[in-house]
């Protein structure tokens, strides 16, 4: 496992709320009504938000391992609204990344429509439809791999959908006011996907010719993706352990590793080894996400409660990402001949 070298000192700051505010707000969970909608805490504590967004006031606190009951999205799923159990008036908005749960997001319904909104284009209702994705992807203008890229949407976030392609195999849907085109196999699976409503003037399907790869060729690729992963994955363990350990109040030194690049490959290598393609992307993103447990680091000294827990769940992620990667690696190894 490689090991993080620290030099200089962090100091936990820990904020405590004055008090508990309540929203007031008459809101039942949607979708299967079997769906069990509940989730816990997974940090010490944290707050819930008037609105789903950083910079809104204060509702309520809650403590790890409190059960919560999720009622809502908001429009890139990366928020709940949330009540305690039992209770009819929800107590506001937590992000979803400090909460365990099981269900599938995408089941929720859609109860912000605005806050967080970039593009030009608003939703003016839940269109019914939604996909909660487990990779990055990147949002086109058109149903085709060859289309130019609006822009991208990270794994875990839950996008409305509003219309797919002939086959299914592409989907249209609205990321934070964008309208675009996402690869439909890097989310949930979707049920009643072929009952969402065909989009007008599509594009004809295009047919994908077969190339012959030697099973050698493919292989180095994989050697070289697991080499690329493997020290990265082992560095987001150890921010794991060393955030948790500041969490808990213990001082610890730091000393940033090196810059953490993206995984570099070329459509050529994508030709060789096509799942490239769906690898890559989730590859990149977990570099996002160890890059961001790593910033605080670079500035020594005072580290605010919100920041340290945001870098541990960044390192989380990474990790969590790495690990899929690399057992998906093993599957695809063991189909190579």
């Amino acid at each position: 496992m490689r090991k993080i070298i620290f030099g200089l000192v962090l100091i936990l700051l820990i904020a405590f709320p004055a008090g508990n505010i309540l929203h007031a707000q008459d809101n039942d969970p949607g979708g299967d009504p079997d769906e069990d909608f509940t989730a816990t805490l997974n940090v010490n504590s944290a707050f819930t938000r008037e609105l789903p967004t950083r910079e809104s006031e204060w509702m309520a606190s809650i403590f790890e391992d409190e059960r919560l009951e999720v009622v809502g999205r908001n429009i890139d799923g990366t928020w709940f609204e949330v009540r305690r159990p039992g209770r009819l008036t929800t107590i506001g908005w937590m992000k979803a990344e400090y909460l365990d749960f099981e269900f599938d997001p995408a089941q929720l319904p859609l109860t912000d429509l605005v806050t967080g909104l970039e593009g030009p284009t608003a939703l003016e209702s839940d269109p019914g439809f939604a996909v909660f994705l487990h990779y990055g992807v990147v949002l086109r203008y058109a149903p085709l791999r060859t289309s130019p890229a609006i822009t991208s949407i990270p794994l875990n976030s839950t996008v409305p959908i509003l219309a797919r392609n002939q086959d299914g195999t592409w989907l249209q849907v609205n990321y934070r006011g964008y309208v675009g085109w996402m690869i439909a196999f890097v989310g949930s699976d979707i049920p009643d996907l072929m009952t969402i409503p065909e989009a007008s003037d599509l594009p004809p399907l295009q047919t994908v010719g077969a190339d012959i790869i030697p099973p050698e060729v493919q292989r180095a690729h994989i050697a070289q993706l697991r080499a690329f992963i493997e020290p990265y994955r082992d560095l987001a363990e150890s921010l794991d352990s060393f955030w948790l350990a500041v969490d808990r109040g213990e001082i610890m030194p730091c000393d940033p590793p090196d810059d953490i690049a993206e995984y570099q490959y070329t459509r050529a290598d994508v030709r060789e080894l096509p799942e490239l393609d769906r690898y890559a992307p989730q590859l990149n993103e977990a570099v996002a996400y160890l890059n961001n447990s790593v910033d605080p680091l670079q500035n020594c000294g005072v580290v605010q409660i919100t920041a340290i827990r945001r870098a541990r769940s960044a390192a989380i992620n990474a990790r969590i990402l790495f690990d899929a990667t690399l057992e998906r690696l093993d599957t695809l190894e063991a189909t190579i001949r």
